[in-house]
């Protein structure tokens, strides 16, 4: 018999949700003021620039009007840079046509430092002795693209060429002193989390023109990758390099580099987005990210021991250094944006976005699960139980979450679409399964050749495994996810696990995609899947839409029209196929949304598609206990 509270229910409309989902990156300091790039779904997409002063307010400090992004590899990143020019300074993307922009926090004017037809920009860093910001160019002509590192002249606009020759580049950072520049570097088909190089080389001046010497390899390649690169006050460089499967805090001084903590946990992300930063300066300590099992949290590290900051803290992101101490950004288990910083003792804490409406009574947090593949594999994964009181006796249905990259995780904290879920009745299963990062290299590299397969084994294991725990009801479980997400949830429909599936702009033909992709993942299918001119067979038998005639169960497909990384004939053709199968699916399409939905509107309805689509499918008709 069905049970009920004695106030009302917690729930959470599709239009609150989606007014929450607040995005927020590219943390910067100036002193002891921080600074990040905010996208708002209020703003249409729009990304501004916010200030959170030591001692004041969070504010709006870019000219009306301005977006700030950058298209670099598509998923962009490092779109700003904020340096002391007489008074703070900013030098950001901008996003309609991707010139390099200045403008002083707080006026209109914005000044072009420099445009260059067909080219974007991103990974801004400033150079902490000349009036001059290092820049990641990539060039588009014809069809063919071209990268490089630059510098850019910030009283000219001179631009300058000064690392070319390599398919991709990410993170040029100048010494604190001016005479070194660092920066990551790796070539196709490999992505940087595979064999990313730590450069160095020297840096001069002749003629008021920046030269680079001759570089070396300090760290990384194929068999032990690098990341996160970021130089400390004293000349030293930090960086992440892979020892024992795990990428491990080192330092680089005195031409040597040194393990600086043996901790089996993961100190640096994949590199989907340029600029984020990974290691600062904390005193005698470095603070780091130290992600494991889902949770990224602040941690110090020193003499060899690593010290959480903030135990509350489910999913840092970055983490700069400022005067008097350090700041980072993240999410906590009831906030999907925070900006913090730690001066002392002392922590202080922003939320970003609209407070949750007072309907959101309950608040679903995450639990780490576990399950065990037929093989005998162990898989991963969170689970967010329903915030609502059971319609209906028995475990409840479920939403298999399947994150996108599929190098990247599901994550603990606060995510306003999950919560959404869960006020509607049902559980969330937020599966990390094979590929999935903070986990080490080794569960990672199960992905390798197996996409397609060992993610969708691992799904389903989850759901055997939690069903037989019965805090799941395998017999009503949907599948659902973003991108490479998509692709798998697709293909849950082919495992009779599942009785319905939700693809946001999801991977449906293997072949097409790896004509039509973008320059940055062209070849990311050969780790994936195999190289195409060999393993072309495996391609068409692993695409969603060789195999639609095996899905069994609904499928709803949600995609952007202007999507460069996962193009609409993909959701087309899976449709088409479904259909001609004589399956139960539904196409609905977004004009001016690209890969991701930041548009209030398009967030509120793809969402509300959602939910209705769980509620027929999972709840038996019925509107769910939030109704």
């Amino acid at each position: 018999m069905p049970t009920h509270d004695v106030d009302p229910p917690s729930s959470l409309s599709a239009h609150d949700a989606a007014g929450l989902k607040v995005s927020a990156s590219m943390l910067r300091s100036l002193g002891d003021d921080l600074y990040w790039i905010e996208g708002r779904p209020e703003l249409e997409g729009r990304r501004v620039v916010i200030c959170w002063p030591a001692g004041g307010t969070p504010t709006v400090v870019s000219p009306d009007g301005l977006s700030v992004a950058s298209r670099v590899h598509e998923y962009g990143g490092g779109a700003m840079c904020v340096l002391d020019a007489e008074g703070p300074l900013v030098v950001a993307v901008r996003a309609e046509d991707q010139a390099l922009v200045t403008f002083r926090p707080g006026d209109a004017e914005v000044q072009v430092l420099a445009r260059v037809d067909g080219s974007n920009f991103g990974d801004l860093s400033p150079d902490p002795v000349r009036p001059t910001v290092v820049v990641v160019a990539e060039a588009h002509d014809d069809g063919q693209v071209a990268r490089s590192i630059i510098a850019v002249d910030r009283s000219t606009g001179q631009v300058t060429t000064l690392v070319v020759g390599a398919d991709f580049y990410a993170s040029p950072r100048i010494s604190p002193s001016g005479d070194q520049l660092a920066w990551l570097t790796w070539d196709h088909p490999a992505m940087p989390w595979e064999a990313a190089t730590l450069q160095v080389a020297p840096l001069h001046e002749t003629a008021g023109v920046l030269r680079v010497g001759e570089s070396r390899a300090i760290a990384g390649g194929p068999t032990a990758p690098a990341a996160a690169p970021s130089w400390m006050p004293d000349g030293s460089l930090v960086v992440a390099v892979e020892v024992d499967g795990w990428l491990r805090p080192h330092r680089w001084a005195g031409g040597s580099l040194r393990l600086l903590c043996d901790d089996e946990a993961e100190f640096a992300g994949p590199l989907w987005e340029l600029g984020e930063s990974e290691f600062a300066a904390a005193g005698e300590a470095i603070a780091g990210l130290r992600r494991l099992g889902g949770l990224t949290r602040v941690v110090l590290i020193e003499d060899g021991a690593v010290r959480t900051i903030a135990e509350h803290d489910q999913t840092a992101s970055a983490v700069v250094a400022t005067t008097s101490g350090v700041a980072w950004m993240g999410s906590t288990p009831t906030a999907l944006s925070v900006v913090q910083r730690l001066d002392g003792d002392q922590v202080a804490m922003v939320e970003l976005g609209p407070r949750l409406p007072d309907s959101l009574r309950r608040i679903s947090q995450a639990e780490a699960v576990t399950a065990v593949a037929a093989d005998g594999r162990e898989v991963h994964g969170l689970l967010f139980v329903p915030t609502v009181e059971p319609t209906e006796p028995g475990p409840p249905p479920a939403v298999v979450v399947c994150h996108g990259g599929p190098t990247a995780q599901a994550r603990a904290g606060f995510d306003p679409l999950i919560q959404a879920m869960c006020a509607i009745g049902v559980a969330v299963v937020a599966a990390n399964y094979a590929g999935s990062t903070g986990y080490g290299a080794d569960y990672r590299r199960r992905l390798d050749g197996a996409w397609g397969v060992a993610d969708i084994d691992d799904c389903v294991a989850l759901v055997e495994g939690l069903g037989a725990q019965e805090r799941i009801d395998p017999s009503r479980v949907a599948i659902r996810g973003g991108s490479a997400g998509g692709f798998t949830a697709l293909l849950g429909l082919t495992t009779g696990a599942f009785c319905a599936a939700v693809s946001l702009y999801g991977v449906a033909d293997l072949l097409t995609l790896a004509a039509s992709t973008h320059d940055f993942e062209a070849r990311y299918l050969d780790t994936l899947v195999g190289p195409l001119a060999t393993e072309r067979d495996r391609y068409v038998e692993r695409s969603p839409v060789t195999r639609a005639g095996e899905m069994r169960g609904a499928a709803l497909v949600l995609q952007g029209l202007d999507d460069p990384v996962v193009p609409p004939s993909q959701s087309k053709a899976i449709v088409a196929a479904l259909e001609h199968a004589g399956q139960d699916v539904t196409l609905i399409e977004f004009e001016g949304e690209s890969h991701g939905f930041r548009r209030l509107s398009t967030i509120e309805a793809a969402l509300e598609a959602e939910l209705a689509f769980y509620r027929r499918h999972l709840l038996h008709g019925s509107e769910g206990a939030a109704h």
